[in-house]
């Protein structure tokens, strides 16, 4: 009977092992698995909505952007994360780590998103949904690795009271030391600042820059990837002819180790 239950005991150990490598073994949890590679699995997976798998080839620069920052493992915290298209692909490269999906709740009511952001739950388990105002987000039980703010930092500027510097140091308390903040959003002409968040939905990159750094973070990255010159600067991001085509800036700050 001893031996049986040794026998066992050892079986689901095995079946447990076998399990974790299959799980690490998935092509975009591979130790130094290329980003190529990881990009890939991570759009190609079966569960995703249609329509943001409609998304993908006009967001594919973004998307490789952020994983090349992103690894597995990670605690990331993606802000304003509407229905999830950024939170689905970072659900999948972290593999074992988890997702934060943050809305303010009234972004949640306005745009009626919350049969979506149920509908990422329950297909992520690793998903946690985040409904908060943007300079109330919880301190989490361990701190972010990574922060990831698309297209949507100059929504902050268009809330009621918003502190941009505030914001910004209250994101800095939720990430550990070396963690990072990869930011994305749609530029305007040089001189505009902020006057324009709510009009054009656009912001200076000098603006932002000039945010973080106020609120104690380090630039570390400023890449062109997601640039187009040929963009209309003084037009709405919305416009027919240039959605999904504006000149964006893609930066990265980190919390400093000290």
């Amino acid at each position: 009977m001893v031996s049986q239950r040794i026998v066992a005991f050892v079986t689901v150990l095995s079946l447990a092992g076998l399990s974790s490598l299959a799980v690490a073994q998935t092509p975009e949890c591979a130790i130094n698995a290329p980003l190529d590679t990881r990009v890939e699995a991570v759009l190609a997976k079966a569960d995703r909505p249609t329509k943001q798998r409609d998304n993908d080839a006009h967001r594919l620069t973004e998307t490789r952007f952020v994983l090349s920052h992103v690894k597995p493992g990670d605690h990331v915290l993606d802000i304003g994360a509407g229905g999830g298209y950024a939170s689905y692909i970072l659900s999948s490269a972290v593999c074992s780590g988890t997702v934060d999906s943050q809305n303010p709740q009234s972004w949640v009511d306005g745009y009626k998103m919350e049969p979506a952001r149920q509908a990422l739950a329950a297909a992520r388990p690793n998903v946690h949904l985040v409904t908060a105002d943007f300079a109330r987000i919880p301190a989490p039980a361990q701190p972010y690795d990574v922060i990831f703010i698309g297209t949507v930092y100059h929504d902050t500027y268009n809330e009621t009271g918003h502190d941009a510097v505030a914001f910004d140091k209250s994101l800095l308390a939720l990430l550990k030391p070396g963690g990072i903040v990869i930011l994305t959003d749609h530029k305007t002409a040089p001189g505009i600042g902020a006057t324009a968040t709510n009009t054009l939905h656009r912001i200076e990159d000098t603006q932002v820059v000039t945010d973080f750094k106020a609120a104690g973070f380090e630039q570390v990255e400023n890449s062109n990837a997601l640039a187009n010159p040929a963009d209309d600067h003084l037009k709405n991001v919305f416009d027919p002819s240039i959605r999904g085509q504006t000149d964006r800036m893609a930066l990265v700050f980190r919390r400093p180790l000290k």
